[in-house]
């Protein structure tokens, strides 16, 4: 498991004046950087550079209490699932060790010249593993 934390700036508000949904969703995104800089070892902009990306083709969320400004929102991530071309990724944001969402997604691997699925590298696929879920099933 990789944990990272993000400040809510007041860009990130509604006009209920809490984190708008949308941008909760970004932080997904974020969290999937920051694993790559702090858990792979390789800023993801270098590996997109490369060539590999990871765009989401499938993602639920579910939001269980409003996030204000000023919250430092932790997110720990946690790989589900690895397969031969796509990552399933757990996500659950906290704020003061408060549950505040649970999210999901599942990303294909794509080599980024043709935008077509690609096997997980070998070393990627090493990074990814080592952040399974132990409690998760075994993989193929």
């Amino acid at each position: 498991m990789f944990t990272t934390t993000i400040l809510v700036r007041f860009g990130d508000l509604d006009a209920a004046g809490i984190a708008y949904y949308p941008r909760l969703v970004n932080y997904l995104h974020a969290a999937f950087e920051d694993f790559f800089s702090g858990h792979v070892g390789r800023p993801y902009p270098e590996v997109y550079r490369e060539g590999i990306g990871f765009p989401t083709v499938k993602v639920e969320m579910e939001f269980l209490s409003p996030v204000h400004y000023g919250d430092r929102v932790e997110i720990e991530v946690t790989v589900e699932r690895v397969g031969r071309s796509s990552v399933q990724i757990r996500y659950e944001g906290s704020v003061g060790g408060y549950p505040v969402f649970r999210a999901r997604n599942v990303a294909v691997v794509v080599d980024m010249r043709t935008f077509k699925p690609m096997a997980l590298p070998q070393w990627l696929r090493e990074r990814f593993q080592a952040a399974t879920d132990p409690s998760a099933p075994a993989q193929p």
